[in-house]
């Protein structure tokens, strides 16, 4: 028996500088051997001194931190080593102990003592719980966004899924043994090819496997899947695994096929309806030149009237026609446009204008002289941003117009600003400036269309604009084009 205490005594010791609190009793529940962690804890609960043969009911009666283990040493002298975990509040805060329970027996198995470890788990508590937080963060994202990251094994053919993978692909967790040819067997059929020819142009090339392809689930319905995926190696250039992400973006190619379509109908309605007014119209405008005008007041009173709207409409006719042209523009027609040569078509143009209102203009083309796109296209748009400009410049000060470019790591940015009337921006105003038949003001003339067609040839370059105003201080279009 005291050879037993003598080892369960060393025992105890090795585990000193540990900070957990260790000791041991017999089965009277006397002290049998304990660390220095013990003897602080006991200080710590005001138990007292810690000694070797002093009974531990009373400790395990009265202390706080103590008060699992009655039940604890109880059933590991009835042979069943337990654990469990227990709350406490120490200085204002929440703290989590594991207590162990562990039996001692003699040679011949009978329990002689046990031995109890407490250890603070509070840090190893919370690292689960942020970790479990933030698995469950990963997983509503997912759901969110409807997408999955998945992990190939290519040398055991094991394909591990996120568990939103299961719900994109109509699958079952359990029930789904995910590798190759079970991914290959729900790709389209139309669509196995090129997806079987991505990956293996990633594999043998070590770049990015990317392509948007569909799959077919329950039986007879289709999604889009866009799906990203980097191959790895090993030390001899073998490679071993792929790992990527799945996205569910059947919704956005339906809303772009929809769209692509709805644009096609409209093109070809307004081509049948300029075809079929074109006539009517043009015969109208006849009409009105060969009436005998001066002979019937009210009559020439009516003829201006169905000559204005006439016009209005034919004019309305060419707008929607210019409006789509300028939306199929070929990339291929983009070449490289200096900006000061655009300019100077610009100021011919603008000669009168400029003189009138005794415009400044100045340009600043010094971080970025040359872009790519078409040049009548810029022109067009500096005419409008221009002319828009000065037509809203403020009576009582020189209108001062100021062009600049700036060169960024990925864009090319253009900047108009002038000294104007400008206005108070709102998101809706800045939506309706940008519109046909859109205006800034109504305090002008004209139909508001030069900066709907500015937007357009905008975009049509694969460039995007915006508008900052203060009113009585002026505005600012920025144009945006990607390098």
């Amino acid at each position: 028996m005291k050879e037993k205490q003598i080892l369960i005594h060393n025992k105890i010791e090795i585990v000193e500088d540990r900070g957990d609190v260790v000791w041991a009793m017999d089965n009277d529940y006397k002290l049998t051997a304990f660390n220095t962690s013990f003897e602080q804890r006991l200080r710590d609960e005001h138990l007292g001194d810690a000694a070797k043969g002093m009974d531990l009911r009373t400790i395990y009666g009265k202390g706080v931190f103590f008060s699992p283990c009655e039940k604890g040493c109880e059933k590991a002298l009835n042979r069943y080593a337990t654990s469990s975990e227990h709350t406490f509040s120490q200085n204002g805060s929440t703290v989590i102990h594991e207590f162990k329970f562990q039996p001692f027996m003699d040679s011949t198995g009978n329990v002689i003592g046990c031995c109890i470890w407490q250890k603070d788990v509070t840090q190893e508590v919370n690292n689960i719980h942020q970790l479990e937080d933030s698995q469950q963060k990963y997983r509503e994202a997912q759901e969110m966004t409807n997408l999955g990251h998945w992990h190939w094994d290519m040398e055991k053919d094991e394909i591990t899924w996120s568990d939103q993978l299961y719900h994109i692909f109509g699958q079952i967790p359990g029930q789904f043994e995910a590798n190759y040819d079970a991914v290959m067997s729900i790709v389209h059929p139309e669509d196995k090819l090129a997806f079987n020819e991505d990956v293996e142009r990633s594999i043998n090339k070590n770049v990015l496997h990317d392509i948007v392809h569909r799959i077919i689930v329950n039986k007879d319905e289709i999604r889009y899947l866009h799906q990203k995926g980097k191959p790895y190696f090993n030390e001899n250039g073998v490679p071993i695994r792929m790992s990527g992400t799945t996205q569910d973006v059947t919704k956005d190619v339906l809303t772009n096929q929809q769209v692509v379509q709805q644009n096609n109908e409209l093109q070809n309605f307004v081509r049948i309806i300029s075809h079929n007014l074109r006539g009517p119209i043009s015969n109208l405008l006849m009409l009105c030149k060969i009436y005998d005008w001066g002979i019937h007041d009210m009559n020439d009173d009516i003829m201006k009237k169905i000559e204005h709207t006439t016009e209005a409409l034919d004019q309305t006719i060419k707008d929607l026609n210019l409006s789509l042209s300028l939306k199929r523009v070929d990339k291929e027609q983009f070449k490289e446009v200096r900006l000061k040569e655009v300019m100077k078509d610009v100021d011919g143009l603008l000669f009168d204008e400029i003189e009138k209102k005794k415009a400044i203009i100045q340009t600043n083309f010094s971080q970025v002289e040359v872009i790519k796109g078409i040049k009548s296209y810029f022109s067009n748009i500096f005419y409008n941003l221009i002319i828009n400009a000065l037509h809203y410049s403020q009576e009582d000060e020189r209108p001062l117009i100021k062009l600049s470019t700036e060169d960024t790591e990925t864009e090319v940015i253009l900047r108009v600003s002038d000294n104007g009337i400008g206005i108070e921006l709102t998101p809706e105003k800045e939506r309706k400036i940008f519109d046909m038949y859109g205006r800034l003001s109504g305090a002008t003339e004209g139909k508001g269309l030069g900066l709907y067609l500015v937007k357009t040839q905008v975009e049509a370059m694969d460039g995007k604009i915006e508008v900052k105003s203060k009113k009585d201080v002026g505005t600012t279009f920025i144009l945006h084009f990607p390098k």
